[in-house]
């Protein structure tokens, strides 16, 4: 079928509003399980302590006969270990027209790009957290680093014939062959 002629239709029209949808669709995922299920405390300084402490190994010949005398057990120290405050930084800048004109999807732009960078570095969070790498004390240089999950992993792991464990956070993991 064939259109009158003369006929005017959206093809010719200029003034057609466009269809935009008011929401905007993240397709990027943003899921953080270690970072999410960590235990979190507040720390202090740009070098964070702490104190571990283990039990002996537990004994099946620990019997003693009726009225022996106590042998004295000895007592360990507890074990000091730290690991350096890393900063991370996700910026927005947005200028004064581009927050008052009137826009898609969101009602402040400075909103909708501070949310946005906050999931960002909570994935950059993660995927350092989880990462290979060394503490880093760092000066007025160099940026200081914490020591990740790749770095602490000091056994029960496995790295090829030549490679080597982290250890307490300042050494990374290396892979061997």
């Amino acid at each position: 079928m064939a259109q009158p002629t003369n006929t005017f239709d959206t093809y010719d029209s200029v003034g057609e509003r466009e269809d935009l949808s008011d929401v905007i669709y993240s397709i990027s995922p943003t899921d953080t399980p270690f970072l999410s299920s960590a235990a979190k405390t507040q720390a202090t300084a740009v070098l964070h302590e702490w104190q571990t402490d283990s039990l002996a190994a537990a004994s099946t010949s620990n019997a003693v006969i009726e009225g022996d005398e106590a042998t004295l057990d000895a007592s360990t120290a507890t074990s000091r270990l730290s690991n350096s405050c890393q900063i991370m930084d996700k910026t927005v800048v947005i200028t004064g027209t581009q927050e008052a004109v009137d826009k898609a999807g969101r009602a402040s732009e400075i909103a909708y790009q501070i949310a946005k960078r906050a999931k960002e570095l909570k994935r950059d969070m993660e995927a350092t957290l989880t990462g290979n790498q060394a503490e880093v004390a760092g000066n007025s240089t160099t940026a200081r680093k914490f020591g990740s999950l790749g770095a602490w992993v000091a056994s029960n792991d496995d790295l090829g014939a030549s490679g080597s464990s982290g250890g307490a956070g300042n050494t990374a993991s290396s892979d061997g062959t």
